[in-house]
């Protein structure tokens, strides 16, 4: 058939659709979406995906509505868009998920009682984003809620939850803008050995009592530019991890830049650790930490099946901390070729109710690690106590460092070894 007689008659049987094809709009509605929350759309939406992507590229644009759906795969070259009113409604049904082998890349953390199944899936593809002022909401409570009670489960009592809710793995050139990612069953959003990202103005919310509900997992990725975020998270707010060997390239994390966000987490705010890799040529700036257990955490390992992440060039500067712990840094079961160095914090201020304990080991101690302008408050009736706590550590300064219970100075710190 002559293709001005093909595109005649897709117009006059798809006439929207091709419409919007041809603006580079792919609305799910004209690949049959319907919005109504009850309405499985899964196979809908990915039509429109799939569309745009055979076109070379495109926006998928989901209008308001609550669009339920199981895992959709994401490709190159096109924007998920979600407007203000449009919510991306996790399925609570196990088979609406991609199984767990669906790439050599993903893993299921039997001891998180997780599936191994994503929302949102983007795996090997390149120029892709997602952006919008409208939401992804996992569905947490479809999963983790005890039905009696209504408070959320622990991890063990889970019959079953979804893994990481947007999983994007080995991907170049994302970006997440704008849009809200709420109430997850598991991680929020993972990113993993993704290069060249943009990850501005997004708010992440999740309740606090979610097992493993972290907000933002950065791992083995490179060339990360984070701004402008607002995460309230049941877990860690924001993770650099190193772990490298689910990846078919083999890389650090390295060259993450992370900017003035808003932080809030039952466990800890940022978390640097995890892996057998290396972290490295990290800043972070500009924090505002909130009503959160720790607030700046380093561990190498957790593991004595792993050798631990080396992790180094690491800076914080103007951070305020309202946390039980400000700070840990320790080394774990890392191996003796395991280190970590050359870690600075300046202008840290904030609220603080115990001890930051920050430890090497004897034969593989903690290296250059550095503290300027650092100004905490303990809260009034609270017994006094050591701001660090320091062992093992060659090449500690200290400069300018004051505690306080409100205005009335106390000891800054205890340390056992130089």
């Amino acid at each position: 058939m002559p293709k001005i007689l093909s595109s005649l008659l897709s117009f006059l049987l798809f006439p929207a659709v091709l419409l919007s094809a041809e603006n580079g709009v792919f609305n799910v509605r004209d690949f049959g979406a319907v919005g109504d929350g009850k309405t499985k759309d899964t196979a809908a939406i990915q039509k429109a995906i799939d569309a745009a992507a055979e076109a070379g590229g495109g926006r998928i644009l989901l209008t308001p509505g609550t669009y339920l759906s199981g895992t959709i795969y994401l490709k190159s070259n096109t924007d998920f868009h979600l407007t203000a009113g449009a919510v991306l409604f996790g399925s609570p049904d196990k088979e609406d998920y991609n199984a767990a082998d669906f790439c050599v890349q993903n893993r299921v953390f039997k001891s998180d009682f997780m599936s191994g199944g994503h929302l949102v899936v983007v795996v090997e593809q390149e120029n892709v984003s997602i952006s919008g002022s409208g939401r992804i909401d996992g569905n947490g409570k479809a999963f983790l809620q005890d039905p009696e009670s209504k408070r959320f489960l622990p991890k063990n009592k889970v019959p079953w939850r979804p893994a990481q809710m947007v999983f994007l793995c080995e991907c170049l050139n994302v970006k997440i803008r704008d849009v809200e990612l709420f109430h997850t069953p598991y991680w929020t959003c993972f990113l993993h050995g993704c290069e060249d990202v943009l990850v501005d103005g997004i708010r992440i919310k999740n309740r606090l009592d979610t097992a493993n509900g972290d907000g933002l997992d950065i791992d083995c990725c490179q060339r990360v530019v984070v701004s402008n975020c607002n995460i309230e998270s049941g877990d860690d707010s924001i993770t650099l991890r190193a772990s490298e060997e689910p990846l078919k390239k083999k890389r650090p994390c390295e060259s993450i830049a992370i900017s003035n966000c808003v932080l809030k987490s039952a466990c800890q705010a940022v978390r640097v650790g995890v892996g057998s890799g290396k972290i490295r040529h990290c800043t972070f700036s500009n924090l505002v930490i909130r009503e959160t257990n720790v607030g700046l955490n380093f561990h190498s390992s957790y593991s004595p099946q792993s050798s631990g992440t080396t992790i180094e060039n690491i800076r914080f500067d103007n951070v305020v901390i309202d946390a039980n712990v400000p700070f840990t840094m320790t080394l774990g079961y890392a191996s003796p070729e395991t280190k970590i160095r050359n870690i600075s914090f300046r202008g840290i201020s904030g609220i603080a109710r115990s001890t930051s304990p920050l430890s090497g080991k004897p034969e593989n101690k903690l290296i250059n690690v550095s503290f300027k302008d650092i100004d905490m408050v303990i809260p009034q009736g609270t017994k006094p106590f050591n701001l660090f706590q320091f062992q093992h550590i060659d090449g500690l300064r200290l400069e300018n460092v004051r505690i306080s219970e409100w205005d009335k100075p106390t000891q800054a710190l205890e340390q056992s070894e130089p």
